[in-house]
């Protein structure tokens, strides 16, 4: 229990900043930006934000394969279905010297406020 309220102490901490659906459109508009889907391959395949690559959180190898293939010169933009997922995704990251933007209610608000999901 103690780890758990750690992580979650880490997150508030602001290694990674949450942002509302408006600002991370804005956000994710830049060159320097990877966007990150950190849900499930099936979840991603049912809708996902455009150019937006897919690397399921809750897998056993994310922070290897997280770290082997995301590029540590861009900022990371990460969201997942309401934003817990997200938030464990993002503070992996940040551990790991990544500069991280997270969406922080996910897809769930950015359909909700008429944003593009694509298929």
């Amino acid at each position: 229990m103690i780890l758990v309220a750690s992580a979650f102490t880490s997150c508030n901490d602001q290694n990674f900043r949450s942002v509302n659906a408006a600002e991370f459109e804005q956000i994710i508009k830049q060159s320097d930006i990877i966007v990150l889907d950190s849900r499930t391959p099936q979840e991603y395949a049912d809708g996902h934000i455009r150019n937006a690559v897919n690397i399921d959180v809750e897998a056993a190898d994310f922070e290897q394969k997280a770290v082997a293939s995301l590029d540590k010169s861009k900022t990371i933009a990460v969201y997942c279905r309401s934003g817990r997922r997200s938030k464990t995704a993002a503070a992996t990251l940040a551990k790991n010297g990544f500069s991280v933007i997270e969406l922080d209610c996910g897809i769930l608000c950015w359909s909700s406020a008429g944003k593009e999901v694509v298929k």
